[in-house]
């Protein structure tokens, strides 16, 4: 038992380690490295989004599967499979040569990373006493998360000195070697039995989306969780150097602290809400209203073209309200029947995904249909005219996700909890 138990933590442990490599993957292309692909592909902005769009979309709707697969196969079974999808799209990216190859292999990384957040989640609920659940859960998130942080400036840095096919290729290299250690250590743990009661059924997506608490949970989590990431993986590096003039290795660097403040605001919000008594709404309704205001500002600069380095640390304080994971999965298992809550979870990350894939597609749109003109360096620059456009819908979604935010109730588990 305790030989198996340990085996299990480890498991969870190369699973996070994968999560991290999925993040890396997920928030470098095409945000870091946008204008070296743009350059050596000599591709347009709306060819270079649909790079990051292609693997949220995959990413996106595999969700709805995954979800009811977990529920079914366990999360181990699942994994196993995600993480070789994972290491063949990985290792197919840097030899890619034509863009169709590209969003193939972008595809194929979409679908092995999607099995890693909701494995690593049902595998730990098990392993982890519920008491410790949240607090376990922000911190494997943290170190997911910490790709944020290397997909951006040591990325660029690295990708200055060898390139970005070399580096990728490097990557490839190491989640070939984390999937074999999972798959090995998958040999020495209990074959995890089949639910066959659990199937995908419509009528689990039925009961779910007839809830009106799951539905402005979706509509204020998807919206606001789309904003931050859509900035932190497609367009904010390239805005920050296009509009505020900022070097790249800066622009580079304000990502990748972007995505530490992310990492890190997990865990301090998951124990600032335990707390004050598990009260989560009040997370939630601080961090739509920050969206919204931080929105509003960077439109007011782009209006009188303040180039002001302030529109960096909004992005950071965004970044920071934006990871609520830790609060949401709580609230869904709450709101939710046990069979139910690993597909009301699913819903949830989809909805993330296909809002920062959507998003991702617009702006590409909006780019090349806006003014730009070409640097000394080769490098296309885009207008303010265009960002207006950007951030003007931005803000826009970001209103729309205070209302949705206003309509969530404390979960009835904490309101009796509280009245104890």
């Amino acid at each position: 038992m305790k030989k198996g138990y340990f085996i299990q933590f480890a498991l969870i442990v190369i699973g996070t380690i994968l999560y991290f490599w999925a993040n890396i993957q997920r928030a470098s292309v095409p945000g870091a490295i946008f204008d070296v692909l743009q350059s050596d592909l000599k591709a347009n902005a709306a060819s270079i989004t649909a790079l990051g769009a292609s693997f949220m979309y995959i990413y996106a709707i595999s969700q709805l599967v995954i979800g009811v697969m977990i529920a079914r196969y366990g999360g181990y079974r699942v994994i196993n499979f995600g993480a070789v999808i994972f290491a063949v799209g990985s290792l197919l990216f840097p030899f890619s040569n034509s863009l169709w190859l590209l969003y193939l292999s972008r595809g194929l990384v979409g679908l092995g990373c999607a099995t890693f957040y909701l494995g690593i989640i049902q595998e730990t609920k098990r392993v982890v006493s519920k008491n410790n659940f949240g607090i376990v859960l922000s911190l494997i998130l943290l170190i997911g998360y910490l790709g944020g942080i290397v997909a951006n400036a040591p990325l660029v840095l690295y990708v200055e000195h060898v390139g970005w096919r070399q580096a990728f290729l490097f990557s490839a290299v190491l989640i070939i070697i984390f999937t074999v250690i999972f798959l090995l250590l998958n040999v020495f743990i209990p074959k995890q039995k089949t639910d066959k009661s659990v199937h995908l059924d419509l009528t689990f997506f039925k009961s779910i989306l007839s809830k009106k608490e799951n539905i402005y949970l979706y509509i204020f989590a998807c919206i606001n969780y789309s904003l931050y990431y859509s900035l932190q993986t497609v367009i904010g590096k390239k805005f920050l150097e296009d509009f505020c003039q900022m070097p790249v290795m800066k622009a580079a660097l304000v990502l990748s602290v972007m995505g530490g403040l992310y990492a890190i605001s997990g865990p301090v919000l998951a124990t600032a809400c335990k707390a004050i008594l598990n009260r989560r709404t009040i997370f939630l309704k601080i961090a739509a209203v920050n969206t919204l205001l931080s929105m509003l500002i960077i439109l007011f600069c782009l209006f009188f073209n303040i180039k002001s380095f302030y529109i960096a640390i909004l992005f950071g304080i965004m970044a920071f309200l934006a990871s609520l994971s830790p609060l949401l999965v709580p609230l869904l298992h709450d709101i939710n029947k046990q069979k139910e809550s690993p597909t009301a979870i699913s819903i949830m990350t989809a909805g993330f995904y296909i809002m920062v894939a959507l998003l991702g597609n617009i702006m590409g749109f909006i780019l090349n249909k806006s003014a730009h003109f070409m640097s000394a360096t080769g490098i296309v620059i885009y207008s303010s005219q265009a960002y207006i456009y950007i951030f003007g819908l931005m803000f826009i979604l970001s209103l729309i996700s205070v209302f949705a935010v206003l309509k969530i109730k404390e979960s009835q588990k904490t309101i009796r909890y509280l009245n104890m």
